[in-house]
């Protein structure tokens, strides 16, 4: 039997774009006719592929076959990471939370270019213990729990063991820190893999201090698309807004916060909610505001907060955007459409304005379960979180 050659295969197929009623078809890769062309082109050829005739066959790549493989190590590390820490917001949010849970009181956070050349994370806390250095930055190390039954139990911000070490997969990573232990500090610089590639004495206190430099250097695509002037200012008000919610959460917390040296936002240590919040929001904003507090048992839940004075003006306890509503779980700042759904139907019905149904109020809730009863771990950032009893805790 003669075998027609490659190229006389290639030729009448790709000249007839027509199914087997004679319809024009734009996709004959996909039909009958183009799996036809696929099994006389493997035999035509046995096996090779197009290149060898300098030829782009259209739909050829598609209809090849394909072998599963296992991705490299790199690659696997860029392709989490960037999940996990997708903006600078996330990078701020991830050290802040690792300062808390090393019992910081004082944070300051520095940005340069609105954090793409820079993010500066300082704290106070009880720094990292020279036995933790070694593996500090490797994913899936951490202090925080040893297995998955210690979620039941949580009582920290941190569990993945992901955070710095999804950082140092897209940005150049420098930590100096220093326990009581330690007589002098000692700077540590990181590799993309999150092992130690250098280390010095530093001169700084106690406490940590995370620099994060050329964020997303290796994802042109997205250090792109946050380098807009848009982007750039909408990251700077996250950030900003991430901050006082922790601001609120935590009233003995001082936080500064500045980008290219000049302050942007700082709140001193005060010695509860309402001072944290009348730090935050005004004078004018608290005077129409009123405390609620609510106690349930089976499961225990504890409800503490702030909602606006019944028949309060909407232009001065609420916004057109949720940005003033706080909601805490824990001690964690969260968004839950359930909670907010609820406020908002609270806050309409006591509201003497037909617009107030369009408006989010401005509130803070501070609601405290048992962790048995709450999942933290929907989401990479863990910004949302499911109640296990749900119509009890809304």
């Amino acid at each position: 039997m003669e075998t027609e050659a490659p190229t006389e295969v290639m030729q009448r197929h790709l000249s007839d774009r027509h199914d087997r009623r004679g319809h024009p078809t734009s996709d004959w890769s996909a039909r009958a006719g183009g799996r036809g062309f696929l099994q006389r082109w493997r035999r035509a050829t046995g096996g090779w592929q197009q290149q060898v005739f300098g030829v782009d066959i259209p739909g050829l790549n598609w209809l090849s076959e394909t072998i599963m493989q296992q991705l490299p190590p790199d690659t696997i590390r860029l392709l989490s990471s960037s999940q996990t820490i997708s903006s600078v917001v996330s990078v701020v949010k991830e050290l802040v939370e690792n300062a808390l849970d090393a019992n910081a009181t004082s944070i300051e956070v520095k940005l340069e270019n609105s954090g793409l050349d820079r993010i500066e994370v300082r704290d106070n806390g009880d720094g990292i213990k020279s036995v933790d250095t070694p593996v500090m930055g490797i994913k899936h190390y951490t202090s925080k729990i040893s297995h998955h039954e210690d979620l039941e139990a949580l009582e920290t911000y941190g569990f993945r063991g992901e955070a710095l070490g999804s950082i140092c997969s897209v940005a150049e990573v420098v930590i100096t820190t220093k326990t009581t232990a330690d007589d002098v500090s000692t700077q540590y610089t990181l590799d993309k893999a999150g092992h130690i590639i250098a280390q010095k004495p530093s001169h700084m206190g106690q406490g940590t201090t995370v620099t994060v430099l050329k964020l997303f250097k290796n994802i042109p695509v997205r250090k792109q698309f946050y380098s807009t002037a848009k982007k750039c200012k909408d990251e700077l008000k996250k950030v900003q807004d991430l901050l006082m919610a922790y601001g609120i959460i935590k009233p003995d917390l001082r936080i500064i916060f500045t980008h290219n040296k000049a302050v942007v936002w700082q709140k001193a240590k005060v010695s509860d909610h309402k001072m944290a919040l009348l730090t935050v929001l005004g004078t004018a904003v608290m005077v129409s505001m009123v405390p609620i507090r609510h106690h349930e048992q089976e499961p225990e839940i504890f409800l503490s907060g702030f909602l606006p004075k019944p028949g309060s003006n909407p232009s001065s306890t609420s916004l057109i955007s949720p940005d003033r509503s706080f909601i805490s779980v824990n001690s964690r700042p969260v968004h839950h459409k359930e909670i907010m759904k609820l406020v908002r139907q609270y806050y309409s019905s006591q509201s003497q304005k037909d617009s107030a149904h369009m408006r989010y109020p401005i509130f803070f809730l501070n609601i405290s379960v048992p962790a048995s009863v709450v999942d933290v771990n929907l989401k990479p950032d863990k910004t949302q979180v499911m109640f296990h009893n749900k119509v009890r805790c809304t």
